[in-house]
């Protein structure tokens, strides 16, 4: 049987000996190592897999870390905006990816602490033209990395100056006080005011997060990463340059979100968010359960409301121990299997939820009770 290389799909002749894995097959020993930082997720590596891993596994995925103690060491956490956090992945896929800078090396600089001063070494030596838009953006914020630095200082008057962003948007005078801001607003309708929210936080360069109701009614719970919610929220600032704010609230209330991207001329990104019509056809008046269990599960401490407690089984639970080890489940699931909420939404509604999740992941048998639920409900 002739086996392809990993890496680069050539004939190869030399399989991984930790694991010995039929899919674990390689050309050379090059490719072996190139590829080691994918593989050793799979693999039986003899030491614990430090996080200079993670993070490697997140720049060839494209995606942000989702490990939190990567997230801690590599400066994701101190990099303020969602913007500074897509630069810090830039500089380290340059890193890593493109200048092919071992894990282990990058574990090893950090530990020593002088991450930065090697960064600025490997770059330095790259031609200026080959540099990239990330490097220059790291000198100017090194603070993201040396945490000798310190963080830049957030005006007094920081919520005013977001909350303004939104207001001149929305037509109103650049010269409002927070005070009149907040009274004027107070006045408005539900969906008016979560769409100036939207707006407020979108011109600040974030996004919303999970503890924010319009999180959902948004549709950025469809995301399955924060890759993905920058990538959303990069969609609505388009959104934004193209609409006014009366026409983004009309739509909004009228779950017409999805003709409004369309006939702006940005129908193609928003198809390549999966889900997100899902949810955008019914916002904000219903949305599937599904989608408040995603919210549940992203939100430490969050409520529980009734249609996630009954459809997945969270009133079952027979105190917080149970409840917990039901959210891990949920979460493993979401993490790991490219989950369909949509399928899984079906199964719960379908009375199918333990043999659905089950077919992904071996659960133990009390989870059988946990995620009864009334349904397919009969008349």
């Amino acid at each position: 049987m002739i086996h392809l290389c990993r890496y680069c799909d050539e004939p190869a002749t030399r399989r991984c000996s930790g694991c010995k894995s039929d899919q674990a097959w390689y050309c050379n020993k090059r490719c072996q190592r190139a590829s080691w930082p994918r593989h050793i997720f799979e693999c039986n590596p003899k030491k614990p897999i430090n996080t200079a891993y993670h993070l490697a596994s997140a720049v060839y995925a494209d995606i942000f870390p989702d490990d939190p103690q990567t997230l801690e060491d590599y400066g994701f956490n101190r990099a303020s905006t969602a913007d500074n956090r897509v630069k810090l992945l830039g500089l380290y896929q340059g890193l890593i990816k493109y200048n092919e800078v071992e894990p282990k090396v990058v574990h090893r600089w950090r530990v020593k602490g002088i991450l930065v001063e090697e960064i600025k070494a490997v770059f330095e030596e790259m031609p200026e033209q080959s540099r990239g838009s990330y490097y220059p953006w790291f000198l100017r914020n090194q603070w993201v990395i040396d945490r000798k630095l310190p963080l830049p200082t957030v005006p007094t008057n920081a919520a005013h100056a977001m909350l303004l962003q939104a207001w001149k948007y929305a037509g109103g005078s650049s010269s409002a006080t927070l005070e009149e801001i907040n009274a004027a607003k107070d006045d408005w309708p539900e969906h008016k005011q979560e769409c100036f929210l939207l707006c407020a936080i979108l011109l600040s360069d974030w996004h919303p997060h999970p503890e924010h109701i319009i999180w959902l009614k948004f549709g950025f719970c469809v995301c399955p990463n924060e890759s993905c919610e920058t990538r959303l929220g990069q969609l609505y600032r388009q959104l934004l340059t193209k609409c006014s704010f009366d026409e983004l609230c009309t739509a909004y209330e009228s779950s017409r979100l999805i003709a409004l991207f369309d006939s702006k001329g940005l129908q193609s990104w928003r198809e390549s968010i999966l889900y997100l019509d899902d949810v955008l056809a019914w916002s904000p008046k219903v949305n599937k359960s599904v989608w408040d269990l995603k919210q549940y599960l992203a939100t430490e401490g969050g409520p529980l409301i009734p249609p996630v407690g009954v459809d997945y089984g969270f009133f079952n639970c027979q105190g917080e121990i149970e409840r917990q080890e039901l959210k891990n489940v949920y979460m493993k699931f979401f993490a790991r299997y490219h989950a369909d909420p949509i399928e899984l939404h079906k199964a719960a509604i379908g009375g199918r939820l333990f043999d659905y999740v089950g077919g992904f992941m071996e659960l133990k048998q009390k989870f059988y009770r946990l995620m009864n639920n009334p349904y397919p409900l009969t008349v």
